[in-house]
C-alpha cells in the first residue's frame, strides 16, 4: 500500500497588490518660509544634495514649491531669459514682468511655484507616475491632512520599481 499524501501547492497571487506612495516617499521634508533668500535656497540644494524644496507657511501650510528650474534663469549667474526684440513684442507683458521678477528677485516668494500638484500617502504610484507625465513635474509634496507629511519624486518611483525603498530624508 502506498502512502499518499496531500502536495503543498503554491499558487501565484492573481491579485497584484498596487505599491502605495507611502511606500517610497521620502521623509521628514527640508522646507522653507516664504522669506527666505534664492541664495539660502541655493546653498540648501548644494549642501543637502536636492532639487527642490517645498514652501511651508508660518503655519505649516503649503504655499508653494522652488526647485532648480525656478532658479534656472537668474541675472546673478548671467543666465536670465533674452528675448530677440520681436519675440518680446509677440509676449505678453505680463509674461514678461513675471520672467523679470523671477530673475532678479532676492525671495523664494516671488520665484517659486504657486500652483503646486500633490498627492497622498494611500495613492498608488502607477496614479502619481501619470500625474507627473501629464504635468511634466518631476516631484509631488506629499499631504495627509492638509499636512505635508513627504515628498515623491520620479527617482522615488524608479527605487519602487527596482524594489529599493528610501533610506534617507530630503
Amino acid at each position: 500500500m502506498t502512502d499518499v499524501r496531500p502536495r503543498l501547492s503554491i499558487k501565484p497571487s492573481t491579485e497584484e497588490v498596487a505599491m502605495l506612495v507611502r511606500d517610497v516617499m521620502v521623509a521628514p521634508v527640508i522646507t522653507v518660509e516664504p522669506s527666505a533668500t534664492v541664495e539660502q535656497v541655493a546653498k540648501l540644494f548644494l549642501e543637502k544634495q536636492i532639487s527642490a524644496v517645498p514652501v511651508l507657511d508660518g503655519k505649516g501650510k503649503l504655499v508653494g514649491i522652488v526647485s532648480e528650474g525656478d532658479l534656472l534663469h537668474r541675472v546673478e549667474a548671467g543666465t536670465e531669459r533674452h528675448r530677440s526684440w520681436w519675440l518680446r513684442i509677440l509676449t505678453e507683458s505680463d509674461t514678461l514682468a513675471a520672467e523679470y521678477v523671477k530673475s532678479h528677485s532676492r525671495k523664494v516668494s516671488d520665484v517659486m511655484t504657486r500652483d503646486v500638484i500633490t498627492t497622498s500617502p494611500q495613492a498608488p504610484l502607477h496614479e502619481v507616475a501619470a500625474v507627473m507625465e501629464n504635468n511634466a513635474v518631476k516631484r509631488l509634496p506629499v499631504l495627509e491632512n492638509g499636512q505635508l507629511v513627504g515628498v515623491v519624486s520620479r527617482a522615488n518611483l524608479l527605487q519602487g520599481l527596482g524594489g529599493g525603498a528610501p533610506h534617507f530624508g530630503v
